[in-house]
């Protein structure tokens, strides 16, 4: 049974809230529900978007066809700047550029720093490595077109919540000395890292903290099939690589009511282990997806401005 004793208050409001629906759970609801509902959830939790210099909805390079993405700059951005490529949560299947619209717009203006949102391809439309494919030509992309974008392709980092945590970790590693460009920082919020079922939080969180197994199961088959839960890929499952030396340096946020905690407290261990700065974040009292969810809590506005404004000054320096 959930213990609640420890949850954030506005979390718990949440937790409430996402339990008192007539049809509980993402595969139940349906995908088309689901996805309608996560682009929906910046206004029922998220506080207003913040101003930014310029937004610019464009397209750049997918694995197969151009894949929209969303450009955000901050006020009195300098030429060459340091910029971060961000990849938007949802459990593969779900999100875009709309619902993470708000999150990145603060990471811009807080950090200082661009940000370049990615409309990855989604599940089960497009199953795995699609989504993987298509977040590399990007960055590839960002690379080449650094000079117009304003962009220093030197310093270039990945970003990702959750399902785009797992994304942006996944190109960090293989990207490891890639000719074309490779990524200098990895921030991360509560990634998904390794087969769900093999953490101790997986089963001690699984159910009542509004990510329950039965989600997890839902998203890793529809994105990469029944045989993800076995696999050792490491494109698929960051964490089961067999090293991770020279990974670009991290700054992980995990949260303490989230069955994927584990994920993120693990790889911040293994990347330290390898050699890597690895900045862990914890948030004890936290749900999954809680900075997203800023107008519910003062933690979780101060988790997100902190992970920006250390983002953004790690790159310039």
């Amino acid at each position: 049974m959930a213990d609640y004793s420890n949850t954030d208050p506005g979390m718990r409001q949440f937790i409430n809230q996402f339990y008192a629906a007539e049809v509980v759970g993402f595969e139940a609801i349906g995908l088309e529900n689901a996805r309608a509902m996560l682009d929906a959830f910046p206004d029922m939790v998220d506080l207003p978007a913040v101003e930014v210099g310029e937004i610019r909805d464009i397209e750049v390079a997918g694995a197969d066809d151009p894949i929209k993405a969303r450009l955000y700059v901050p006020e009195n951005a300098n030429s060459n700047s340091p910029a971060l490529i961000f990849y938007h949560g949802g459990g593969w299947v779900m999100g875009g550029l709309d619902g993470h619209d708000r999150l990145c717009r603060r990471i811009c203006a807080v950090g200082n720093i661009p940000v370049l949102a990615v409309d990855y391809r989604l599940a089960p439309e497009h199953a795995f490595p699609a989504a993987i494919d298509d977040a590399k030509a990007a960055f590839h992309w960002a690379c080449e077109h650094a000079d117009e974008l304003g962009f220093d392709n030197n310093k270039l980092a990945v970003a990702g919540d959750s399902a785009g945590g797992n994304i942006a970790a996944s190109i960090a590693l293989s990207l490891r000395g890639d000719p074309l460009g490779e990524p200098v920082f990895q921030l991360l919020f509560y990634p998904s890292l390794q087969p769900f079922g093999h953490a101790q939080s997986h089963k001690q969180f699984g159910a009542g903290y509004a990510l329950d197994e039965a989600d997890m199961k839902f998203f890793i088959t529809s994105y990469a099939g029944e045989n993800a839960f076995a696999s050792d890929d490491p494109q698929l499952w960051p964490l089961l690589a067999t090293d991770h030396e020279n990974a670009a340096p991290a700054y992980i946020i995990t949260a303490g009511q989230d069955p994927l905690q584990d994920d993120g407290s693990d790889y911040a261990l293994a990347l330290g282990a390898s050699g890597v700065s690895a900045v862990h974040k914890h948030y004890s009292g936290m749900t999954h997806g809680f900075c997203s969810m800023t107008a519910l809590s003062p933690i979780a506005l101060g988790a997100l401005e902190d992970a920006a404004q250390y983002v953004g000054t790690v790159l310039r320096s």
